[in-house]
């Protein structure tokens, strides 16, 4: 037994699993690398597709902006194929199922998203081009003052369609949102879902407006329009006193002037106040004095002022109107906007739509200063040549932007008597009326002594944020500063014509009116630094506060009010007054001590 070694234990044999097991593993390595591959594949081809879509969408833009609707419909298919290539590839069973991994997930969901959003987005946008630039041809007017209505009707469900859509895109993003997406995925996806919000609103009131334009425009029957020519130098809360007046007639989109006028070819109408209910005869009188022309606009909201000009006209044996339209000379302007060539007004001869306000509240009156019929035939005529202007030019879409331009600075409003469509004017804007009580402030101005000294008027507005938030109560300063920039002469029939002296006669003296929701209260009002008597009342469920003061030449008067209430509800903007010169807004931090 000597020099013998111990047995060395054997090792185990390994184990082979099974055959039909080895085939079966087999099989799920082959399916998950088949599966990446696909998954991968169809990342690949979305991600480019999708970058394609970026590439070619500020090329998109630039061709809408331009109006070349033919070549944007072109690049438009090449989107659409692109965004549905991608659809498809983020839509196949291997990529959904993908989506169900931790992390990875979270970016496959995020890129399906992006890309069904743009899918629904492109699907419809070559087509809705065609129809946008068949309808814009020749601008919403043609040159032969008819709208091509059938056109109109083609535009609506093109833009409630994109209204469905857009929300349809908006839920994909927003289900597809996950804080573990990658930064590079989640900057590309963000931008456009904010895009997309601001969208939302404007594009819902496009959809609510678009369809019932065509009726507006005498699709159903002959519309009768009444349009009001307001004048801010004698400044009214609506734009300013009634000077001037036109009836157009739009029947199947033709549109024919009727008949034009001024104020004295209705001077011994009186409106029956009692259209605009118990609250505005309150606020503004039941007194006849109210129902006269020159107190139409006395009021907060263009539709109080529209109903009164279609009773004061109806009284003077006009036809009734369906519709009003309130516009000024500043509108006008905007309305014909910047690049418009010269109007040709008679003794004035060719003037450029920049000098269009001047010349019709300034230069008119030393033209014809003691020759009032002349002046009144003058500013009848002249208006008239300036609102069919803007109808020959074809309506393009530049007068579009004006008109919305001219809307938001409250040169311009519209009314319809049928209720739908004012619903539909109202959410898009275009109504001229306050709305429903929310965090803002609304200032209006009304020529008190008969002048048309307001012209000079150059208001500038601060407003304090709050020093809080939500709902503790804060306490804010609105600050009004007033300048009348009124020459050393001018026409005696500007002058104020109550005044008995030469600097009074240059002063002009308004009612200062303040508009802010309900909940917020007045602490105190002053006039340059001195505490003043206020009326407070509500107008259509917001808080009125009113106080009147003097503008003497050259010297600034700083109307302040301080104000108080819940911080939300304490304004964070300020509209108005409708003066010829825009008023100019500056808002600043909280002030109190911290």
């Amino acid at each position: 037994m000597s020099g013998s070694s111990p047995a060395v234990p054997a090792s185990p044999a390994r184990r082979r699993l099974p055959r039909p097991v080895r085939v079966l593993l087999g099989a799920a390595v082959l399916v998950l690398l088949a599966w990446a591959v696909a998954v991968a594949v169809s990342g690949v081809q979305a991600a480019r597709a999708l970058q394609r879509v970026a590439g070619a969408v500020p090329a998109l833009e630039q061709q809408v902006r331009e109006q070349r609707f033919a070549e944007a419909a072109g690049t438009a298919r090449s989107v659409a194929a692109d965004a549905a290539g991608a659809h498809r590839a983020t839509s196949q069973w291997p990529y959904r199922a993908a989506e169900h991994l931790p992390w990875v997930g979270a970016q496959l969901r995020a890129a399906s998203g992006g890309a069904a959003a743009a899918a629904v987005l492109t699907e419809p946008l070559p087509g809705a081009l065609e129809v946008v630039g068949d309808a814009l041809a020749e601008g919403v007017v043609s040159s032969e003052q008819a709208v091509d209505v059938a056109a109109v009707q083609e535009l609506a469900p093109v833009v409630t369609g994109y209204r469905d859509r857009v929300a349809v895109a908006r839920a994909e993003l927003a289900a597809a949102d996950d804080p573990a997406v990658l930064g590079a995925l989640s900057g590309r996806l963000e931008p456009v879902a904010r895009q997309l919000d601001e969208l939302a609103g404007p594009l819902g009131t496009a959809a609510e407006l678009v369809p019932q334009l065509p009726a507006m425009l005498g699709s159903e029957g002959r519309r009768t329009y009444l349009v009001a020519f307001t004048n801010p130098a004698e400044v009214r809360p609506v734009q300013g006193i009634v000077g001037a007046y036109a009836y157009v007639s739009v029947d199947g989109g033709r549109i024919s002037l009727v008949e034009t006028g001024t104020d004295e070819d209705v001077r011994g109408a009186l409106a029956d106040t009692s259209v605009n209910g118990v609250e505005h005869e309150r606020l503004y009188g039941a007194d006849p004095d109210a129902g006269i022309v020159q107190n139409l606009t006395v009021g907060a909201n263009a539709d109080d002022a529209a109903r009164l000009a279609a009773s004061l006209f109806v009284d003077a044996g006009e036809a009734v109107p369906d519709a009003v339209v309130l516009v000024d000379p500043v509108g006008l302007a905007q309305l014909l906007g910047p690049e418009h060539p010269p109007l040709d007004l008679g003794v004035f001869g060719s003037v450029p739509v920049a000098d269009l306000p001047a010349v019709l509240m300034v230069d008119a009156y030393v033209r014809f200063d003691g020759d009032n019929e002349g002046r009144k035939a003058f500013l009848s005529s002249a208006s008239a040549a300036a609102f069919e202007a803007v109808l020959t030019d074809g309506m393009s879409t530049a007068a579009l932007r004006g008109a919305r331009q001219a809307a938001d600075s409250g040169h311009l409003a519209v009314w319809s008597s049928r209720e739908d469509e004012q619903s539909a004017l109202v959410s898009a804007g275009l109504a001229g009326v306050l709305g429903a009580p929310r965090p803002v402030a609304h200032v209006g101005l009304t020529n008190s002594a008969p002048s048309k000294l307001d012209y000079w008027t150059q208001p500038v507005l601060r407003l304090e944020r709050p020093c809080v938030s939500g709902s503790a109560e804060a306490v804010v300063t609105l600050e009004l500063t007033l300048t009348n920039t009124a020459p050393e002469e001018v026409p005696d029939y500007v002058r104020n014509q109550v005044a008995t002296t030469a600097r009074g006669e240059r002063t002009a003296r308004d009612v200062v009116s303040l508009w802010v929701p309900p909940t917020v209260g007045l602490d105190e009002a002053s006039v340059d630094g001195r505490a003043v008597p206020t009326a407070v009342d509500s107008e259509r469920g917001w808080r009125l506060v009113r106080l009147t003061t003097d503008l003497p030449p050259g010297e600034p008067v700083v109307v302040r009010w301080r104000l108080r209430g819940p911080a939300d509800q304490l304004p964070v903007e300020v509209t108005g007054p409708a003066t010829v010169a825009t008023p100019q807004l500056s808002t600043e931090p909280c002030s109190a001590p911290s």
